[in-house]
């Protein structure tokens, strides 16, 4: 199936490609007689022993996020310097894993774009945009996060924000085929990487939480033709079930309409395992019972299965293999698999932290758990200002971890909920935890000041890699957690450091800029500094000797204009509120209108306090009339689309919405002109 428009990419003449691939060696790393983004199942294994190359998400089919390259080291990290540097137009940042495949790198942007750079010398290749549809609400959501892309036989396959699954020659960037994802793309759409393996494309969409039916699917690899796919949660059972596991989970749902309820679906890591031939993978929670409203018809309960499970199917036909539940509402990530010795023997493992902050270890071959245990045992309580604090919860979100095998450990970023004697809540702090797997305690932790940071690095030089929300870029020794070495990129850090080699010479990747898709929903303050979260969008190359100069653009925090006269009651106010939940503009204006810190319409979704005198006058029209559909803001007077949101809205309380907007800016107004005195 071909997409709705041509191809957007950028091509660079062939003979300026030539010219580059002599220049920086890229014939010598590229095999004899391979194509451009050669990369096989064998050729996978093979390369997880050598390194050179990031062939796959976490670099090899275990996604275990560890290098065996060692030329940059614990001895010698401190002669890290940056080799190059190459902006990247993305409006939103950027959280992406790059795929690095024989001297070229494959790394998403915001809106779905794709860029092809030079490895060695950050030039860029090619871009390809996909023209995502933003005018359908969750498609507009979607699209402003896209976490990377996969490379298999010469193709690179993208996942974008309206629920299709593209494949683009990986040489040209041109686009070859395109396939649906989704059943209904208009209520949902796809923010994570493909996986690859077996001669298929594996891939899910978000949904969970506004009433989507999970799914994983795959593609036949070279076609795009659908292969099979697997529903995580039963539809109506007067329409049959897909599988006899469906028959089997509708037992555990209750309630007078559960097929409606939705849920588990596959938005983040999916793990193709060789050796026992699975694809295992990670599901959301069931929807909440109290997104429905009052619709006492929609209180489910039971345990809701697949929904908050890591499962297991086979690769080649889907089938069903094992689940575990690790909760029926938690969220569940990065799937690590490796081999452990546990009681003397030999076992093929996975490792997984659900956002519950709990560690589980399961036999990859039957799903059966092994162990577990709460990450929140890895610190003790702490004291400030001779009060007792204590940390009861510590979570985890998509940011994958890495498991290195000469040091057993396992290194998770985490974030902690910090609760204060008397009863409330402060903001959430990170951690950075090595965690010993066979002993269920940490090694060494290291705090960190914001929740949100980058996925980890490990390499068989004893170094681990993270970057932070503050812009910091840090190195640590695998063994002790001692930081050897640091550098402030002035951009906030949401995706994940890779590692390959190009010549004779070692690099770490690090792509920069706000990138998380939590930026929409949630406060951008527990994820950067005033002057991170607007940093540029780069990828950042180092390696020993680098002697490049990181130039800092110069940052103002733009000042927020004085907003219109406040003259609505406090009941509007409440009301406002109401409406301003109710029609899910949290779900990226972020509560409270904690967003992006600027008022930009370049793709950027705009934080709500820095309204400008026409917007304002302008709020029915947008609000109500859609003026502004087609980049991603709905009419709420003609309905958005969407099911949990079937009510129209009135002007009263578009109205009662624009006065809690101006309140909200004349408390950060106010805040503002208080600092500047």
């Amino acid at each position: 199936m071909r997409s709705r428009k041509a191809a957007g990419m950028v091509m660079i003449p062939a003979a300026v490609l030539m010219a580059a691939a002599v220049a920086t060696g890229w014939s010598a790393d590229h095999p004899a007689g391979a194509t451009a983004g050669d990369v096989t199942d064998a050729r996978v294994i093979a390369q997880a022993r050598r390194g050179r190359d990031w062939l796959v998400l976490g670099g090899d089919f275990g996604s275990q996020h560890y290098s065996p390259l060692r030329q940059i080291n614990a001895a010698n990290v401190k002669r890290l310097g940056l080799a190059w540097v190459l902006d990247i137009d993305s409006p939103m940042g950027l959280a992406t894993e790059p795929i690095v495949v024989d001297g070229t790198i494959y790394a998403t942007a915001s809106l779905d774009r794709v860029y092809a750079v030079d490895a060695a010398s950050g030039r860029l290749l090619w871009q390809f945009d996909p023209h995502v549809r933003l005018s359908v609400m969750r498609n507009s959501w979607a699209a402003r996060t896209n976490r990377g892309v996969a490379v298999y036989r010469g193709k690179v396959y993208l996942g974008t924000g309206d629920c299709r699954l593209i494949a683009l020659a990986a040489a040209s960037g041109k686009e070859l085929w395109s396939s649906p994802v989704c059943v209904d793309a208009t209520q949902t759409g796809i923010t994570g990487a493909p996986t690859v393996g077996a001669g298929k494309v594996y891939i899910g969409y978000n949904g969970s939480d506004t009433g989507v039916r999970g799914s994983l699917v795959a593609f036949n690899a070279d076609t795009g033709k659908l292969a099979w796919r697997f529903w995580n949660v039963p539809g109506d059972p007067e329409r049959g079930f897909e599988s006899p596991a469906l028959r089997m989970a509708a037992k555990t749902w209750s309630g007078a309409h559960w097929w409606e309820a939705g849920g588990g679906d596959v938005w983040d890591s999916i793990t193709y395992d060789p050796a026992t031939g699975y694809v295992i993978y990670g599901t959301a929670g069931a929807t909440p019972n109290e997104l429905f409203g009052d619709r006492a018809d929609m209180r489910i309960s039971g345990a809701r299965l697949f929904a908050g499970c890591i499962v297991a199917v086979q690769a080649d036909t889907g089938q069903y293999a094992w689940h575990y539940q690790t909760s029926i509402h938690s969220e569940n990530f990065h799937v690590l698999v490796t081999d452990l010795t546990i009681g003397g023997a030999p076992r093929h493992v996975v490792m997984t932290v659900p956002r519950n902050g709990t560690f589980f270890l399961l036999d990859a071959r039957t799903g059966r758990l092994i162990a577990k245990k709460d990450l929140a045992t890895a610190h003790p309580q702490e004291t400030a200002a001779g009060a007792a604090v204590a940390r009861p919860r510590s979570g985890h979100n998509w940011w994958p971890m890495s498991y290195d095998p000469l040091t057993r450990l396992v290194y998770i970023p985490t974030y902690d909920d910090v609760a204060h004697p008397m009863g409330y809540q402060d903001q959430a702090t990170g951690r950075l935890i090595a965690w010993d797997p066979m002993a269920g305690s940490a090694r060494w932790t290291i705090p960190q000041p914001l929740s949100t940071n980058s996925g980890v690095l490990s390499t068989a030089g004893n170094l681990v890699f993270q970057g932070q929300g503050t812009g910091e870029f840090d190195a640590y020794s695998a063994d002790r957690g001692k930081k050897l070495w640091s550098i402030a990129t002035g951009s906030a850090i949401d995706s994940v450091p890779v590692t390959y080699r190009v010549g004779k010479g070692q690099y770490v990747l690090m792509p920069v800029g706000l990138g998380s898709g939590s930026r929409l929903f949630g406060p951008v303050s527990t994820m950067a500094t005033p002057e991170s979260k607007l940093g540029p969008s780069r990828l950042l190359a180092f390696r020993l000797g680098g002697t490049m100069t990181l130039l800092h653009p110069h940052v103002t925090v733009p000042q927020i204009p004085r907003p219109p006269e406040q003259t609505a009651a406090a009941a509007t106010l409440e009301r406002g509120h109401k409406v301003f939940e109710k029609f899910m503009c949290d779900d990226c204006h972020s509560p409270d209108a904690d967003g992006s810190g600027q008022w930009r319409l370049n793709g950027t979704i705009p934080d709500l306090r820095y309204m400008p005198a026409d917007v304002h006058e302008q709020f029915l029209a947008i609000v109500l009339g859609g003026t502004h559909r087609a980049n991603g803001m709905p009419g709420f007077a003609a309905g958005a689309g969407f099911p949990l949101l079937a009510t129209r809205m009135s002007v009263a309380d578009a109205l009662a919405l624009h006065a809690y907007l101006i309140d909200l800016q004349w408390k950060a107004f106010d805040v503002q002109s208080r600092h500047a005195h």
